[in-house]
């Protein structure tokens, strides 16, 4: 890794960091250079202004998750339910960690931000759970006539609103425990069924 490299990683850390903790609107360039022990000349070498740095944390963000989830996509050593669970678990994950106040700094006062993150957010989840379940209904786990987006939206309504720390705290619930619960519900409804034997 070249030196420029290895200081823009450190900046994209750092940034990463203050920016996830505390929001978009309460950090300065400023901050980031003080936190890195870094001069603002060079910081600003690296990224113009503090919208292009956070631009870069957004796309690097969602680049680790689209790696995250293709890689468990793509490992043919998992059954399909392992395959849905570890795929709900990256999403669950990344949906926790926004959920502190850089994604309502964005909504609410960097609109060019926010459409990334939306743009974003459809390539990557709702594309990565499409392949999925078009996986499942290509090996017969699922149902032919269920559409895979209205799969999409319920696995993700399941991860943004049941499977997160605050709520599973309050069901008295680990995420293993309530994973098993979203999961025989979904299959249950989605999953594929023998036809029954005609009388003859």
């Amino acid at each position: 890794m070249t030196a420029e490299a290895e200081a823009r990683g450190r900046i994209l850390a750092a940034a990463r960091r203050l920016f996830f903790a505390h929001g978009f609107g309460r950090v300065t360039m400023d901050e980031i250079a003080s936190e890195l022990a870094m001069s603002k000349k060079t910081l600003y070498r690296h990224f113009a202004s503090k919208e292009e740095l956070c631009e870069a944390v957004i796309d690097a963000t969602f680049i680790a998750i689209d790696a995250e989830l293709a890689a468990v996509l793509d490992d043919t050593s998992l059954g399909f339910e392992d395959k849905l669970e570890r795929f709900m678990r990256i999403v669950a994950a990344g949906y926790e960690e926004a959920r502190g106040p850089l994604l309502t700094d964005l909504q609410r006062d960097a609109p060019s931000l926010w459409t990334r993150v939306d743009q974003w957010r459809s390539k990557v989840v709702h594309t990565r759970s499409r392949a999925l379940f078009s996986a499942g209904k290509r090996a017969g786990v699922f149902r032919p006539d269920v559409p895979e987006d209205f799969v999409v939206r319920i696995v993700i309504n399941n991860v943004q609103n049941i499977l997160r720390p605050d709520v599973l705290a309050a069901l008295g619930m680990s995420f293993p425990e309530a994973f098993a619960h979203c999961k025989a519900l979904l299959l249950d409804g989605i999953r594929a069924r023998p036809h029954p034997s005609r009388s003859l």
